[in-house]
C-alpha cells in the first residue's frame, strides 16, 4: 500500500467543507493521542497537512485515491466503526448534503475522524477524497476571530480562513466576500501593501474589469491576490505566505 507521501501545497486550498461538518453540535470529551484512523483497503495515500487550521478548527488531513467505488469505501468505514465509542452514541454519523461528497465521521477519545469521499472524475468506478483527524473543542476555547491576519476593506466577510504550517514555511489563504468593485479593492490592497513599503511584483487587470491579480513580497514574506467579480459580490482570494529562510 502507497502510504503517507508528501502533498502538494496547491492541494490544500481545495479544503473547505469535512472538517466543519457537525463540529460545534458533537459533545465534548477528555483529549487523549489520535485513535487509529485507516485509509480505505488499497488506497493510496498521502498528507495535505499535519498542521492545517481551517477557520480556526486544528487538524491533520490525508487524501486519498481508491479503485473501490463510494459505497464500498463507506461500507468499510461502517464495519470499521460499527461499535459506538461511547455508550449510547452512535458508532459514525452521514451525510449526504455536500453532494457530489459523501461524509462519515466518527468522535473517538476526544477527536473528530472524518472521511470525505466523492466519485473518481476520470474513472467513474473509483473514488477519492479526504480523511481529517481534528480534536474536539475544550468548553474554555473561545470562538476563533477569522481573517484578522490579513487586511480586508472595511464590509467584508470572511467566508473561509485556512491556515498551514510546513517546515521553513507557514501560509494562509482567505476567501474574503464584500459589495465593492474589483477596481476598489485592488485599489485597497495596492495602498496597503505600498504604503507599508513591500515591493509590488503584479498588478494587472485580466481580461475584463472583472477580475485582477495583485502580488507583493517584503523580505521572507509574499502575498498572492486575486479579485474576481461574482454576480452581486466580489470575492478576493488572498495566499499569504511567510518563510523562515531566504
Amino acid at each position: 500500500m502507497k502510504y503517507l507521501k508528501t502533498h502538494s501545497a496547491g492541494r490544500k486550498s481545495s479544503l473547505v467543507l469535512a472538517v466543519t461538518l457537525l463540529y460545534f453540535l458533537l459533545p465534548l470529551s477528555t483529549f487523549a493521542g489520535p485513535p487509529d484512523f485507516p485509509p480505505p483497503p488499497g488506497a493510496s495515500v498521502e498528507w495535505v497537512g499535519k498542521n492545517i487550521e481551517v477557520n480556526g478548527i486544528k487538524s491533520a488531513i490525508r487524501a486519498f485515491h481508491s479503485r473501490k467505488s463510494i459505497e464500498d469505501v463507506v461500507q468499510f468505514y461502517r464495519r470499521e466503526w460499527k461499535r459506538p465509542a461511547e455508550k449510547d452514541k452512535p458508532g459514525f454519523m452521514e451525510s449526504i448534503d455536500a453532494a457530489p461528497w459523501f461524509i462519515i465521521s466518527r468522535i473517538e477519545d476526544g477527536y473528530l475522524l472524518t472521511v470525505q469521499v466523492r466519485v473518481n472524475e476520470n474513472d467513474q468506478s473509483g473514488s477519492w477524497g479526504y480523511l481529517s483527524t481534528s480534536p474536539l473543542p475544550s468548553a474554555s476555547k473561545k470562538t476563533p476571530e477569522l481573517g484578522s491576519s490579513i487586511p480586508k476593506i472595511p464590509g467584508s466577510y470572511v467566508i473561509n480562513e485556512m491556515k498551514s504550517s510546513d517546515p521553513g514555511k507557514n501560509a494562509t489563504t482567505m476567501i474574503i466576500s464584500n459589495t465593492h468593485s474589483v477596481m476598489n479593492n485592488a485599489s485597497f490592497y495596492r495602498q496597503h501593501y505600498q504604503g507599508k513599503g513591500w515591493t509590488t511584483e503584479t498588478d494587472r487587470r485580466l481580461g475584463t474589469d472583472e477580475s485582477h491579480s495583485l502580488v507583493f513580497k517584503n523580505r521572507r514574506n509574499r502575498v498572492t491576490i486575486m479579485v474576481l467579480k461574482d454576480k452581486n459580490y466580489t470575492r478576493v482570494v488572498v495566499n499569504s505566505v511567510k518563510n523562515s529562510v531566504f
